[in-house]
Order: C-alpha cells, then structure tokens, then sequence
C-alpha cells in the first residue's frame, strides 16, 4: 500500500528540560504525526473519502538536530558567511524578507523618506535597473536598511509580530546556506524513505508543511532506490521566493525557473503537485506557484484555503477538502 511521508518544517523541536530520550522521541513525535492526520481526517470526511490509513505514516524528525546544530552556529558567531559555499546566510535572509514585503506591496524608495538623498538616490537607481529587466543587488548596508523597514512594513501588511517572520525566513535561509545543516536534515527524510521502502511501501505520498517544502523539494531529487513518488502535497510554502528557488537541490540549479521534480509519478487524471496556501500565511505570501515550475498549470494545483485557526496551521491546510481530496485519491489508487 501507498505511504504518507509527512515532512515538517521549523521551530518543531521538543523542549530539552522534557527529556530527549528515545521513548520520550517517539511519544513526542506520535503526537506530531496525530495532528497531521486529525486535520486530514477531517479533509478526507469533507471530500467523501475513507479513514485515514495512520498504519502507513512516516515522519522523519528532524526537529531537535536542526534547532541545536542553528544554537551552536549562532553560538560560535553568529550568521556570517559560508565560506565554503560562498553564501552569506545573514545576506540571504534579508533577500528573503524584502522579497516577501515586495510581493505584498512594499517599494522601498517609498518606505525610506527618513534617510539621506544619496541612500534614496541609490534605492531608486537599483530598482530603476530592476524594472527594466537587469540584474542589480544591493550593498550591503543599503541591504540591511532595506530589510528593516521591509520587516516592518509585511508586520503591519499580515499583522505577523516581526519577530515570527524573522525566525521563519531565518531558518529558511539557514537550511538553504548551511550545508551540513541540510545534509542532516535530509539524512532523516531519506533514512524515512528507505524505512517505508523496507516495510514493503515502495509508492509514497510526500506531504510537506513550511521550510518543510523545500526540504521535501530537494528530497525528491534524489529518492532511494526502489521508492517512487506518486503525489507531491506542500503546505504554506515559501517556495514561491525567487531566492529559494535559486538555491534548491536538483536541475537548474542557480535558476528561478525550477522544474517539477521528475521523480513523481502521479495517478492518471491526478495532479503531479498540489500546492495550497491561505493568504495570510506569511510564509507562502508569494503565491500561487504553479507558473513558477515548468509543467505549469497542468502539473501543478494551487488551492487557496481558509484556515481557521491559524493562517499558518498545518491541522488547517490538511482539513480542507481540496487539499485531502487528492490524497485520498492517490491513496485509493492502488487498493
């Protein structure tokens, strides 16, 4: 039978002072994995499906060693740059916030009046080139003060605390320039993989919430051997960034135009990739996405939800119908 890998995304860490033994693990990460499936229950009840096969469930943890491997980084300097990537993880971060701020509205020549001429005149200059079509970046000043007053201005545009948007793209910035950060992480999802692999489940189903899309992403690149992909499911994605995009695992690397992962194979008349997102999620404030991937429209669904209690909730996202729909499906496809 089909599997569900379900793939999380940040700040899901268990508290050290609770205990992080094994048993202690497992209990947490039941817990985890059963308000993924109760919100999928009741997408599956609203769209007429079955039950919710939960005996088929994987979720790879990766919670505890991303937040204490993101400590020590912190703890021996901070955010600097990766010399051996070349990439400035302090830099990308604050990319990623004026990116998301200009996706709702934000032009910073606007929102900077309190400064000099000369920083204005050079604001206007880099988004003069930008509009007609060249490449053109900040410095790294400019950058910093940009992304202040974007920070601001996506708080006030969502009603997001400005520090909740900082540690969702900060993290997100992290796994993309940090790369043993991102080669632990994906240790746990393809060690998942090759579990379902190993209990017989050789199709799976990835379902994946927040900086958990592009980890899933990058995963699909490189499955295991014997395991086959036949849907793809993100959650409040930030995949919609340029910025991200760019840096993902797989073809085009560098590019802003970034396939469908090839490795899915999906149920005839299905959707290779469902993506859906509320509005006033932040972190999938660039949305849809489907025209951002080759295989547009006709590989891609994206499903505008309404989540109840929390823009961002993954119990939410799963509840909605058009979001269950296509997983019961898939899953129904192979009894």
């Amino acid at each position: 039978m089909t599997a569900l890998l379900l793939v999380h995304g940040r700040s899901q860490q268990m508290a050290k002072e609770l205990g992080r033994d094994q048993d202690a693990v497992d209990r947490y990460v039941a817990g985890k994995t059963r308000t993924w499936l109760g919100g999928l229950a009741r997408g599956f009840v609203l769209s007429g499906a079955g039950p919710v096969p939960a005996d088929v469930t994987y979720f790879p943890f990766y919670g505890n060693d991303l937040a204490d491997a993101l400590v020590a980084y912190e703890a021996a300097g901070g955010p600097r740059p990766d010399l051996e990537a070349g990439v400035d993880i302090a830099a990308l971060h604050r990319e990623m916030v004026i990116e998301a701020a200009e996706e709702t509205g934000f032009l910073a020549s606007h929102h900077m009046l309190d400064h000099d001429a000369a920083t204005i005149d050079a604001v206007r200059e880099v988004e003069r080139l930008r509009r007609s079509g060249q490449e053109a970046g900040w410095s790294d000043l400019l950058q910093l003060k940009i992304a202040r007053s974007a920070l601001q201005f996506l708080s006030d545009k969502t009603g997001t605390a400005e520090w909740v948007i900082e540690q969702y793209l900060r993290d997100v910035a992290y796994y993309l320039a940090d790369r043993g950060a991102r080669d632990l992480v994906q240790g746990h999802v393809r060690r998942s993989m090759e579990q379902a692999r190993d209990d017989g489940h050789g199709e799976i189903i990835v379902i994946a919430h927040s900086l958990g899309t592009v980890v899933a992403y990058d995963a699909l690149d490189d499955l295991p051997e014997g395991v086959t992909v036949r849907l793809f499911v993100t959650a409040g994605s930030p995949l919609g960034q340029k910025v991200v995009r760019r840096n993902l695992r797989g073809p085009d690397v560098g590019s802003e135009r970034r396939p469908v992962p090839r490795s899915i194979t999906p149920v005839a008349g299905q959707p290779t990739w469902v993506n859906a997102y509320d509005v006033r999620d932040v972190v999938a404030v660039i949305h849809p996405i489907a025209h951002l991937f080759s295989g547009g429209d006709a590989s891609i669904r994206d499903e505008r939800t309404h989540n109840p209690l929390y823009p961002h909730a993954i119990d939410d996202y799963l509840s909605d119908p058009d979001v269950a729909g296509p997983i019961a499906q898939a899953l129904a496809a192979d009894r």
